[in-house]
């Protein structure tokens, strides 16, 4: 007879298989409503994002890249007539129109074509430009005497450029346009136009010295020199082929032989003593085109190398 098999036939509390498969009887319903709850704040967060957040800032195209300017106009000296300031701070419709006109050229990039600071140059400047059609918020006033000092003095911390290369003329024509943006402008004083006299001297004229374009400018440096250049070219080209001693220092220890040849050939005095010369080398061997290696030479080779730049000068005829 064999022994009956007492043991209870337990079974664990909790079957967790069995939940897996149906998490409702843990859950029950409150189940479902999780659900809806995460659901509703995903909803409301994608819904309050911004349109960076959502990376939806609209691409700003600049409208008529040719209106701006690439470069300083050509402009001959001239003596500018003196300006009465209280016949000035009083607008008529030809100062107006010359104002819209100037207006256009330099400051509507910014400003935009109706002063609503919304200048497609305007899009990446903080602050923005100011709008015009608003009398509150402006830096040093919205008077003629107040907007004259800015057009001359410019705002540095706004990004505001002077614009005191234009003659005084212009300028009053350049405020009067601004001001029709908006109605209710304040109006001057005759003491505060008597200070703006007394400060700039307007009455007096003013001399406006001549410029020429920057591009134009380089191009005549170029041109000038434009025979040295071609001098240090062919001295450069020579030194690759000479076999003196001083040709094979000088070989050695240079990087970029037209570097060296601009500074030396032409250094004057520099280049005839040979104190100064190690000591000017020295200082600063890679500026000038030379190797590091230049700082090790012994005494007697300083002075074979700089004999041939010297050698060198004279053949090129510096």
């Amino acid at each position: 007879m064999q022994p009956m098999d007492t043991r209870p036939d337990l079974k664990p509390e909790i079957d967790f298989r069995d939940l897996l498969k149906r998490p409702g009887k843990l859950f029950g319903y409150s189940y479902f409503y999780f659900l809806i709850i995460l659901t509703g704040l995903g909803i409301s967060y994608v819904g309050n994002l911004t349109v960076i957040g959502k990376n939806a800032v609209p691409a700003v195209v600049l409208k008529d890249s040719s209106a701006f300017v690439a470069d300083i106009p050509f402009q001959s000296p001239a003596t500018l007539p003196p300006v009465d300031v209280m016949k000035a701070a009083v607008p008529t419709s030809d100062m107006i129109e010359r104002g819209k006109e100037l207006y256009r050229a330099n400051c509507s990039s910014c400003h935009g074509e109706n002063g609503g600071g919304d200048g497609p140059a305007g899009v990446v400047m903080n602050p923005k430009p100011r709008d015009f059609r608003a009398i509150a918020g402006w830096t040093n006033g919205s008077k003629v005497s107040q907007i004259y000092t800015t057009l001359q003095e410019g705002i540095i911390k706004n990004g505001m450029a002077s614009y005191s290369y234009l003659p005084p003329a212009d300028r009053f024509a350049m405020i009067h346009y601004v001001r029709t943006f908006a109605t209710g402008q304040p109006i001057d004083t005759p003491e505060e136009l008597q200070a703006l006299e007394a400060i700039y001297q307007l009455s007096r004229g003013m001399s406006r010295p001549g410029q020429i374009p920057v591009k134009k400018a380089l191009q005549t440096v170029i041109s000038e020199h434009e025979s040295s250049v071609r001098r240090i070219a062919q001295m450069a080209e020579e030194t690759t082929t000479a076999m003196s001693e001083g040709a094979e220092v000088f070989n050695r220890v240079v990087r970029d032989r037209t570097k060296v040849l601009a500074a030396f050939t032409y250094a004057g005095p520099a280049v005839t003593d040979l104190e100064q010369f190690v000591k000017m080398v020295s200082s600063g061997p890679v500026e000038l085109g030379f190797s590091a290696d230049v700082v090790q030479l012994s005494a007697t080779e300083w002075s074979m190398l700089l004999r041939y730049i010297r050698e060198t000068r004279t053949r090129g005829g510096a």
